[in-house]
Parts: structure tokens; sequence; C-alpha cells
């Protein structure tokens, strides 16, 4: 069985997407909890600062893979144009 290409970019791109919507929401709600004062609550705030680093990498790969798909899609549109 063969994926065709527009089926794997898809699944790709919303992938890609859905990992920077997560790390973003991740960032928002470790911020929002610092923010409220959590901080003083929970062994100096280590699980926010930490979700708030996971959520920052989350976003970042995300981006990244955004960057590569839209760069390789370019690239083949030119070779084939």
């Amino acid at each position: 069985m063969q994926i065709g290409g527009v089926s794997f970019g898809y699944g790709m791109v919303s992938s890609a997407y859905s990992a920077v919507s997560r790390g973003t929401e991740t960032v928002d709600r470790a911020a929002e909890n610092i923010a409220n004062g959590s901080i003083l609550e929970n062994d100096l705030g280590v699980e926010d600062i930490v979700a708030l680093k996971e959520g920052e990498i989350q976003s970042q790969a995300g981006a990244k893979v955004l960057d590569v798909y839209q760069k390789t899609l370019g690239s083949l549109l030119d070779i084939e144009v």
C-alpha cells in the first residue's frame, strides 16, 4: 500500500501544526501558573518551569518540521516547473 504525496504532506503539516499548538498551550498554562504564584506552593515551581521548556521545545520542533516541509515542497515545485 502506498501513501499518496498529498496525504503524507497533509499528515505531516497537520502533526507539525498540532505540535506547535500543544507547545504554545503548555507554555501558556505554565506561565499562568507561575504568574498566579504557584511557585510558592510547589517546590519553587519546578514543574511549571519544566513545562515552559517542554512547551518551547515542542513548539520549536513543530515549527522546524513546517519550515523543512515548506522548503522541500518549494524545491519540488521549482524542479517540476
